[in-house]
């Protein structure tokens, strides 16, 4: 029975650990590809770093002034229709309003508004339109608030879980049509100049139908699974990486360009742990993530004038392929991946379609 280097006494009791998942599920998890390459590399394993997590609520919400001190001075606007809505902000359950129901209230405050200022004398006119004009500098922020920045939208990315269980294209399919009537509501809350769109007011003046998009994401779970498990693939992908390079930068596993018995035991970690299990799951992955991204992208390029500054970076990451992120480092991390893989069989002839006789 072969005894195993010294070195690798580590890498042994994390094998152990995972052993259940090696033996019981299939595929293996990313973590037990790396131990396994270590392993027959002759190589300490790495340690893996932690996926980054959606930001917090603290981090995320956007400051909005407050206005209540100036509001409760108009008592002109009750004769304008704007009772029961300054009511409603000023009450218990006003104090305390979602992001979604906060937007709301903006939107029919503004509505209410703009009608109240042809009935108004001058210097209450004044004050309103004033008060429009500093709503109307906060609006970005609220719409942020109400949208991506909301505690309805940080659920699709709070899930996840420890087992490796990539999400399905399916899964990703579903959670793209629930996003449809959120990703409408957006545009119709997007003029050029703040106003009120007429389906925009019609769905604020309805409680039921306001809320529906955010109702409609509540089961779906997608992004944030799949986007956990795309950060441990990519920690896995550049680890593998990085292990190759350091083992043929020392001694290289086929210094007469031959196949050698060393070689052909990486070889097979590589097609068992990579080729049948991981491919199949970025394969996947990469079909679901792709559409789900364009769609986000779109809706962060609408309202990230109002996401604040700090969380910026992180959020657009998540949110915009095309930004520094999970889905960028993937991709990185996939290409230097299968360029090393590339290098080490073509030196050894292992690549598909080599000689028989060289195997």
């Amino acid at each position: 029975m072969r005894v195993r280097r010294p070195t690798n006494a580590m890498g042994v009791g994390l094998l152990l650990i995972l052993a259940p998942f090696l033996g019981a599920c299939d595929p293996a998890p990313p973590e037990a590809y790396v131990l396994r390459l270590a392993d027959a590399l002759e190589l300490p394993p790495p340690r893996l770093p932690a996926p980054t997590a959606w930001p917090r609520h603290r981090e995320r919400q956007a400051q909005v002034p407050e206005e209540k001190g100036d509001l409760l001075d108009f008592l002109a606007l009750q004769r304008c229709g704007l009772g029961a809505v300054l009511g409603a902000r000023n009450g218990p359950l006003g104090r305390v309003m979602d992001g979604p129901e906060r937007l709301r209230y903006e939107l029919r405050f503004r509505a209410g508004a703009e009608r109240c200022l042809s009935m108004l004398e001058e210097e209450d006119r004044e004050r309103l339109e004033a008060l429009l004009v500093r709503k109307g500098e906060s609006w970005p922020a609220v719409l942020w608030n109400g949208t991506l920045g909301s505690a309805a939208w940080a659920q699709l990315y709070g899930a996840h879980g420890k087992a490796w269980a990539p999400p399905s294209a399916t899964e990703g399919a579903a959670a793209l049509a629930a996003l449809g009537p959120l990703r409408a509501r957006v545009t119709a809350l997007r003029p050029p100049v703040l106003g009120v769109s007429p389906k925009g007011l019609a769905a604020a003046e309805n409680p039921a139908a306001w809320h529906r998009p955010w109702e409609a994401l509540a089961p779906q779970r997608y992004p944030g699974v799949a986007l956990h498990q795309l950060q441990r693939l990519t920690s896995a992908l550049e680890s593998a990486a990085r292990l190759l390079e350091h083992r043929e930068g020392q001694r290289p596993l086929c210094p007469q360009g031959r196949p050698t018995p060393r070689a052909k035991r990486v070889n097979a970690v590589f097609l068992r742990y990579y080729g049948e299990g991981l491919q199949p799951a970025m394969a996947e992955l990469e079909r679901g993530l792709r559409p789900w991204l364009e769609a986000t992208e779109s809706l962060w390029t609408q309202v990230q004038g109002g996401a604040p500054l700090a969380a910026r970076p992180i959020l657009e990451g998540f949110l915009d392929p095309r930004a520094p992120g999970p889905w960028q480092a993937y991709e990185a991390a996939r290409d230097r991946h299968t360029a090393r893989w590339q290098a080490v069989l073509g030196a050894c002839q292992l690549m598909p379609g080599a000689s028989a006789a060289s195997s």
